[in-house]
Parts: C-alpha cells; sequence; structure tokens
C-alpha cells in the first residue's frame, strides 16, 4: 500500500512542474530526456554544484556539464536487497561540448544498458553531438 501511495504522490508531483519561461535570445537551454521511472538531474555546470534540478540557461560557448542519473537496477532485489525491495543505483555522467549556440535547446539524454549507464547531448533536431562519460556509479542514493 505504502508503495502505491509514494507512486501517486510522484507522479501528482511531475504534474504540478511549472513551465519553465521564454528562452532568452542570448542564452542556450539543456533539456533531460530519460525512461519514465529514471531520474536525471544537473548536479554540475562548469565544476560548480547546480542548485537545483535543471541547469540554468547557458552562455554561448564551452560548458562542462554533469548530471545524477538514477535507476532501479536489472534484478531489483538482487544484490542484498530483500525480496519485493527495489534496488537503485546513481552514476554521476558528464560531457564538454563547446559549441553551445545562443537560442538553442539541447537535450541531455541518459539511459540504462544492464548494470551500465550512457548519456549523450543531442541538438533540437535530435542529433547526437557528443556522448557523455560514466564519471562514477554507486548503488543507492
Amino acid at each position: 500500500m505504502r508503495k502505491l501511495i509514494a507512486l501517486c504522490a510522484l507522479m501528482t508531483a511531475g504534474c504540478a512542474q511549472q513551465p519553465q519561461p521564454p528562452l532568452p535570445d542570448d542564452r542556450a537551454r539543456v533539456e533531460f530526456d530519460t525512461a519514465p521511472m529514471d531520474q536525471l538531474s544537473a548536479y554540475r555546470l562548469d565544476g560548480e554544484l547546480v542548485d537545483g534540478i535543471h541547469f540554468p540557461d547557458l552562455r554561448p560557448g564551452t560548458h562542462e556539464l554533469q548530471v545524477r542519473f538514477r535507476y532501479e537496477m536489472p534484478g531489483g532485489a538482487g544484490g542484498g536487497g530483500t525480496m519485493g525491495e527495489p534496488q537503485y543505483r546513481t552514476c554521476i555522467l558528464g560531457l564538454t561540448y563547446d559549441q553551445f549556440q545562443p537560442g538553442e535547446t539541447y537535450v541531455f539524454s541518459a539511459e540504462r544498458l544492464g548494470w551500465q549507464s550512457v548519456g549523450s547531448l543531442k541538438s533540437s533536431r535530435g542529433e547526437k553531438l557528443t556522448s557523455a562519460q560514466t564519471i562514477r556509479c554507486t548503488p543507492g542514493f
């Protein structure tokens, strides 16, 4: 029952998100894309911790982006959990891209491939611009 309540609360919270303001002409924006039950959030921008779950709009040019990617591990309760308890893995993925353009929206996508995580930065047209590197992964949060 607790899991059902938590799931309902999570789904309701997702509906309550405020739309982002229009993108200023002199900035670039990075949005996220991952599987519905996975979590992807901003972690570091140019080496500094990000306050919030999204990156602020970026100046044109070169930026180093790091994200926190959390997902349920294949096998669920394997790895020391009791039956029925999901086990999670959290990875930090990072990339550097030197051609952020003003007025453009980019997509940082992440997905899991078994025990591994992969990520990339794509243009607004869906073109892959660069791949992310896995910096570290740990069980849990």
